[in-house]
């Protein structure tokens, strides 16, 4: 069997990163030497690389200053209306795959605007017809100590009401980043999904912070939704 070429695998690595927001909207990626380092290759392996990324629309270069994440994404703030319509999934059953309490990465203290000590709630969760067909998946983030007390028979239903319930406080609105991308290898194992999905399927990828009436945040919500199953014409409130 033919070896894959080492640029490839480093451009598979980097794409990865950036969809899975290692890499957000516009961060600078590390500078080509730095790169080269990292994965004991020449520049030239790791310039091919990036070009691959360029030719597929995620990163664009900036001469003498580096190589940035393209913003492919649309980004607007959302009613409490809107965010019950699109990340809510209500009209389908919830399977909770996965529930954790404990430290998570910086980027998600930072966006909840909370202490690296805090203790934050992390949920995977899977959306699924009556038939059982897989539409959505999803990995939510909620800061302990502004919602206390879940478990993992609150899960299996909307988050929103038990703000209200827990905190006494509303959900108010939340700001959303909408992109496309395609399924990788990595992010169909990192959710361990019961039905199969391809890799290469196209995803509407779905990053969220919500905030409480009093300014806070209390969700970091990332959901994929399988274009191909879910009725997006449901999701947009015009």
């Amino acid at each position: 069997m033919k070896e894959t070429p080492k640029y490839l695998l480093i451009a598979k690595k980097l794409r990865h990163e950036i969809e899975t927001d290692e890499y957000q909207a516009n961060d600078q990626l590390p500078k080509e030497l730095d790169l080269a380092k990292s994965y004991n290759v020449s520049r030239i392996t790791v310039r091919n690389a990036l070009k691959e990324l360029e030719n597929d629309g995620l990163i664009y270069r900036i001469q003498g200053a580096g190589t940035y994440v393209k913003e492919h994404q649309f980004t607007k703030s959302s009613t409490n209306t809107e965010l019950l319509e699109m990340v809510n999934l209500k009209k389908y059953k919830l399977h909770l795959l996965d529930f954790e309490v404990g430290p998570v990465a910086s980027k998600i203290y930072e966006a909840l605007k909370i202490n690296s000590y805090d203790v934050v709630y992390t949920i995977k969760r899977a959306a699924v017809t009556i038939n059982k067909q897989l539409v959505a998946f999803q990995k939510i983030y909620i800061p302990a100590k502004v919602i206390q007390g879940l478990n993992m028979e609150m899960l299996e239903s909307s988050i929103y009401p038990l703000v209200k319930e827990k905190v006494g406080v509303q959900p108010k609105n939340a700001m959303r980043s909408i992109s496309l991308i395609n399924a990788s290898s990595e992010l169909i194992d990192a959710y361990k999904l019961n039905e199969k999905i391809v890799s290469q399927e196209p995803l509407l990828k779905c990053l969220q912070i919500s905030y409480l009436e009093d300014g806070r945040p209390f969700e970091w919500n990332q959901t994929y939704y399988r274009i191909t199953r879910f009725p997006i014409k449901e999701s947009i409130i015009l």
